[in-house]
């Protein structure tokens, strides 16, 4: 996803990307990330269980939800690869329509 990123700024959307580590991790992983995204800590795994994507031995699905302006969920991806997700995630927002911002 980072090495998407110029190309996910330019669609008026707010990526967020969710780690079930403590706070402490979460900080070490945005940085290796280089801070492209804002990375919410949820150690509680609360976000993980309102989601479903919760696992056992503190892991999580990747999964990655689309909504719309409105907070409508208008997608969910269940098969995120690592190597293409960025990609993907573009291509699925041309496919939704969603509305770039102006340059």
């Amino acid at each position: 996803m980072r090495d998407s990123a110029e190309e996910l700024k330019k669609y008026k959307v707010k990526l967020y990307v969710i780690s079930c580590d403590n706070l402490e991790k979460t900080k070490k992983f945005a940085e290796e990330l280089g801070n492209k995204f804002p990375i919410l800590a949820d150690p509680e795994r609360k976000a993980s269980v309102l989601f479903g994507v919760d696992r056992v031995f503190g892991l999580s699905k990747r999964v990655t939800f689309i909504f719309d302006n409105k907070g409508k969920l208008v997608e969910i991806d269940k098969k995120v690869n690592l190597g293409s997700h960025g990609k993907d995630i573009v291509t699925k927002l041309d496919e939704l329509k969603i509305e770039k911002r102006e340059e």
